[in-house]
């Protein structure tokens, strides 16, 4: 047993490694991301806070300001996993301790958990049975493509998250082979963990514990429930613990940051904020527009820029920010789960009725379907779509291609053609690879240590300045971002998109204000338009909408002002949306705006 298990670790590894390093991912040029993300988070970690810093000026591209400080929104779980090898690296005076590396062992794990579920000599089944469910999982085609491009945080969280799937469904198929209680209790833990490695992995967590209590009662009957009332308490604790935590750090249990982020991006900020046309589309229509998105390849022709059309069938006729650069799937894919599902559903008739069928099919369907609806009706309307996002669905999608495989497998060798079942396997997934598309990389990926010691303490050590904040800001003032200023007196992208010449004003962006007692702009239509003013602004006070108080003319437009129920102290970042929802892929909204302020 050991021996085997030593095997199976001494294959991940290598397969792991090895991905890393044939993708340039690891290597002499560099062992660290260039973004400093989850290094800082490691920081904070070792400094006893969640926080990254208390400082604004430690804030940039999509990182959130909160009253608990400067947070990162890419989930906690990966720096938990990074933080005992930093630990582990400032003891012998390595630091910081290679992320790449640790990825890689992460990898190395994953592999680990799936090939001992998956090959199952014992029970009789053929070597490459397993082997051809190790490559449909741990070696997915739509997961080799964003792992040999560039990869940013996001991609890394991406990367981190499909893993932490695939352990949870590697622990199932083993449990489903021998479901002894601790097994069950271990996997229940990691189930309700699973969320902070990325909220959408939660669902996931949440199909692996019904499906593994299934199996578990269903394996010992009534003598079974009282640990499997310790695994669903564990698996609660879990996601208890996820919640305390985002309450503590963006001050709502079911905010991960995504509503609090800082970016430039002004349609981003109006349609996670406010709203956004997407979401009043037909399901219809939603749903072609994801399925376009999933197998019609649409990296193949995508353009710059995040609200350009045309880029698959099915893609409905309403701006949406859409960023397509990797190869998820394709349009083969389709029919192979829609077979997935008949098989599965078949498998399970069968096996109430005590005929032959294979018993893992029904376990990896109902994995895949409670794990992936939920993500699947959130991405139909979701107000942004990315290959990346898509990628959160490949979990489901490989336990489906597993049970295919399995039965066009076995039907193959009972015609005595086993191996060329999987030669048929492997030319499928080597063309898969080879006609994939991924995004260029560039030089400074990965860095060396020096680059990733200066990245990190950009985020977590942050030099800061003394200022003493206006009450009001006007346009030409210098406490507005511009290209050549993006962190004015340290705030990052103060202001961004209001534009000096014309005080035309993007469709939304965010100012930061001290101890505010209201919040209160002087806006005017642009040459030309007639937009109602008093329904075409809005406000968030961090995520609180606030409610428009009062409303005075001006001579050219409208003085409103946003109550706030209970005005804190500190320092905070409102949120302005101006002009309708149906406009936030412009440049710049049709209004003017002339000042906002927030105190006497």
């Amino acid at each position: 047993m050991l021996r085997s298990r030593l095997r199976a670790l001494g294959v991940a590894a290598i397969l792991a490694f090895g991905l890393l390093i044939g993708f340039r991912q690891l290597g002499t040029h560099g062992a660290y991301a260039g973004h400093g993300a989850y290094r800082a988070q490691v920081d904070a970690f070792l400094a006893g806070r969640l926080a990254l810093t208390t400082a604004p000026e430690g804030l940039a591209h999509d990182l959130a300001w909160t009253p608990t400080g400067v947070q990162q929104v890419w989930g906690l779980g990966v720096p938990m996993w990074m933080t005992p090898f930093e630990v582990g690296a400032r003891v012998v005076g390595v630091d910081p301790f290679p992320d790449r590396i640790a990825m890689g062992l992460w990898l190395a794990l994953v592999m680990f958990v799936l090939i001992r579920a998956f090959f199952r000599a014992r029970d009789g089944e053929a070597w490459w049975i397993g082997a051809g469910s190790v490559l449909l999982t741990a070696l997915l085609p739509g997961f080799l493509a964003m792992l040999r491009g560039r990869l940013g945080v996001y991609e890394e969280a991406a990367i981190y998250s499909y893993g932490a799937a695939l352990i949870l469904l590697g622990g199932t198929v083993a449990l489903h082979r021998f479901p002894s209680g601790n097994r069950y209790v271990v996997l229940l833990l990691a189930a309700g963990l699973a969320g902070f490695v990325r909220p959408t992995v939660w669902f996931y967590g949440l199909g692996t514990a019904v499906v593994a209590s299934w199996i578990y009662l269903r394996a010992h009957g009534r003598r079974a429930l009282p640990i499997a009332v310790l695994g669903l308490a564990v698996f609660g604790a879990g996601g208890l613990t996820l919640y305390t935590t985002n309450a503590q750090r963006f001050g709502s249990g079911t905010e991960f940051g995504h509503r609090l982020n800082l970016q430039s991006l002004s349609g981003n900020i109006y349609a996670t904020r406010f709203s956004y046309p997407f979401q009043r589309v037909s399901v219809l229509d939603a749903t072609a527009e994801l399925g376009g998105a999933m197998f019609d390849r649409p990296e193949v022709g995508a353009k710059r820029g995040f609200y350009n059309r045309g880029l698959h069938r099915g893609e409905a006729d309403v701006p949406r920010w859409r960023e397509y650069y990797f190869t998820t799937y394709s349009w083969p894919y389709l029919p192979l789960l829609l077979a997935a599902i008949v098989i599965g559903v078949r498998a399970g008739y069968r096996r109430r009725r005590q005929r032959t069928a294979d018993p893992l099919a029904p376990v990896l369907l109902a994995w895949a379907v409670i794990g992936a609806a939920p993500l699947v009706v959130f991405y139909l309307r979701a107000p942004f779509l990315s290959s990346r996002y898509l990628l959160d669905l490949a979990p489901a999608v490989a336990a489906l291609l597993v049970i295919v495989w399995r039965a066009g497998s076995t039907w193959i060798a009972s015609r005595g053609r086993g191996a060329v079942a999987f030669g048929i396997l492997v030319a499928l997934w080597a063309t898969a690879i080879v006609t994939s598309t991924t995004r260029r990389r560039i030089e400074a990926d990965p860095v060396d240590g020096i680059g990733a010691i200066a990245s990190a303490a950009a985020l977590s050590r942050p030099a800061t300045q003394s200022r003493v904040f206006p009450s009001e800001y006007v346009v030409d003032s210098d406490w507005i971002a511009s290209q050549d200023r993006p962190s004015p007196h340290g705030l990052y992208l103060n202001g961004t998109g209001w534009y000096p010449r014309t005080n035309r004003i993007a469709p939304a962006t965010h100012f930061f204000v001290e101890d505010p007692q209201f919040i209160e702009v002087e806006v005017e239509n642009a040459p030309g338009e007639k937009l109602d003013l008093r329904s075409e602004v809005r406000a968030t006070l961090g995520l609180e909408h606030l409610r428009l108080a009062t409303a005075e003319p001006t001579p050219a437009g409208m003085r409103l002002r946003f109550a706030i129920p209970r005005p804190p102290r500190g320092l905070h970042v409102v949120f302005l949306a101006f002009g309708p929802d149906t406009r936030l892929d412009r440049g710049q909204s049709d209004l003017v705006l002339r000042r906002v302020r927030w105190r006497q």
